[in-house]
């Protein structure tokens, strides 16, 4: 694991901006993960963010992204995963900001698949993470909570071996905020670039409590998938 970490640390060329100057906290993976890219109006996701974020923008169109992947592995520094608590299910409706003109996500809802689980990252995090019933299957994600209703079928498609400037606008993020404060200070994640594939819908339907008749969720305008990355994480 030392020399993972230390592989990780030193790939730094494809970064906005340096890593922190501080020992890492977090180590988790983030494994075979979908991304679902949908255009939304500013109005409407100007009411969903905390008026102490920026929202970010791609040539004045603004977007939120359904993201599900295998949560792996998770563990604090200097000690181990375990088995129920550190692999799990998750799927995140996240949108993009920035404060002090450092781009990152803001996370609209996490829906996690196991209880314990989902109860500590609300505690250690504080990000809007609640319990949910998730299914994968190689091809298919199935979702049911009290905030989201998700099914997804796919077939990976094409790699992407020279993704576009939309492509690593969206995925290439290297914070998160939570957005409490007047200044938000930001979660510092890093890993090695996404690889990138194109995805073949099969079929979706995916419903929102909080955007219901708001996006039209069954028509993604962009989708990717991942085999994932190996994430180090710095504690706020």
């Amino acid at each position: 694991m030392k020399k993972e970490i230390e592989d990780i640390l030193t790939y730094t060329e494809h970064r906005p901006w340096k890593i922190p100057n501080q020992k890492w906290f977090w180590y988790q993976e983030w494994n075979g993960v979908i991304f679902l890219h949908y255009q939304i109006e500013e109005k409407i996701l100007r009411g969903l963010v905390p008026s102490s974020l920026e929202l970010d923008s791609f040539d004045g169109s603004y977007w939120i992204s359904v993201v599900a992947f295998s949560m792996n592995e998770i563990h604090t520094r200097h000690t181990f995963p375990i088995q129920y608590l550190s692999n799990f299910y998750e799927v995140n409706l996240r949108t993009y900001v920035k404060s002090n003109n450092k781009p990152g996500v803001y996370f609209l809802s996490i829906e996690a698949e196991k209880l314990i689980p989902t109860l500590l990252a609300n505690l250690l995090s504080g990000l809007p993470y609640k319990h949910s019933q998730i299914k994968r299957s190689s091809n298919s994600y199935s979702l049911l909570g009290k905030r989201a209703k998700i099914e997804i079928e796919f077939k990976i498609a094409k790699y992407k071996s020279n993704p576009s400037k939309f492509d690593l606008w969206l995925t290439e993020r290297y914070c998160l905020y939570q957005g409490k404060s007047d200044d938000p200070i930001p979660l510092e994640v890093h890993h090695k670039p996404w690889e990138l594939y194109g995805i073949d819908i099969g079929g979706l339907e995916i419903q929102y409590n909080q955007l219901d008749h708001i996006v039209d969720f069954q028509h993604p305008a962009l989708c990717h998938y991942s085999p994932g990355v190996k994430v180090i994480a710095w504690n706020l």
